[in-house]
């Protein structure tokens, strides 16, 4: 039988886990809802119930998964004035842009749970600790090139959301424990 739990991040937000049966390590984001299904050896045994790995069998150091409800919320309601430079979230504001040759199309987006460490956001790990945390704008995964529109931290933009780097872990925090329920956005 498992039981419910929820990922615990390191200080840049982000858990390394292995996969079973290949001991692959990879990274989850930190608060993922987790079916903890065994423990044997020092390590946890879990599937990912939302997220890029769902359904997926884990496994990782015990005391990574915690039990309970860390204080999640309905989905994410953002609203960004492309004229002001500013992505107003409840509770907040953040400086941002978008890139004026290829603006991010206005419209209503669905906010993914991130997927994995964007390696592009270690410029601005002196600004944030989750600069590595980025947040796909879209349904399912992002495919490179073609429809990988994110919001992240940074001071250019290619066509995503970016956020002012200073402005990136208030935001990151209220948008880290946001829940459609669908598994992914």
């Amino acid at each position: 039988m498992s039981v419910k739990r929820y990922a615990v991040g390191g200080t840049d937000g982000w858990l390394n886990i292995k996969r079973e049966p290949s001991g692959t390590v990879v990274a989850i984001p930190e608060y993922l809802r987790v079916d903890h299904e065994r423990a044997s050896e020092g390590r946890d045994h879990f599937r990912p119930t939302e997220g890029v790995e769902r359904g997926r069998a884990f496994s990782v150091k015990t005391g990574n998964l915690k039990a309970g409800d860390p204080g999640y919320r309905p989905p994410a309601a953002l609203q960004f004035d492309l004229r002001r430079g500013v992505l107003v979230f409840p509770g907040g504001q953040a400086r941002a842009i978008t890139s004026a040759r290829n603006p991010i199309a206005v419209g209503q987006h669905p906010i993914a749970l991130p997927d994995f460490p964007h390696d592009a956001g270690s410029a601005y790990m002196s600004h944030s600790p989750y600069a590595k945390t980025w947040f796909y704008l879209g349904q399912g995964h992002a495919v490179p090139g073609l429809d990988d529109r994110y919001l992240h931290p940074g001071r250019v933009s290619e066509g995503c959301i970016t956020v002012e780097p200073a402005d990136w872990t208030w935001l990151y925090r209220y948008l880290i424990l946001c829940r459609s329920g669908d598994g992914s956005t």
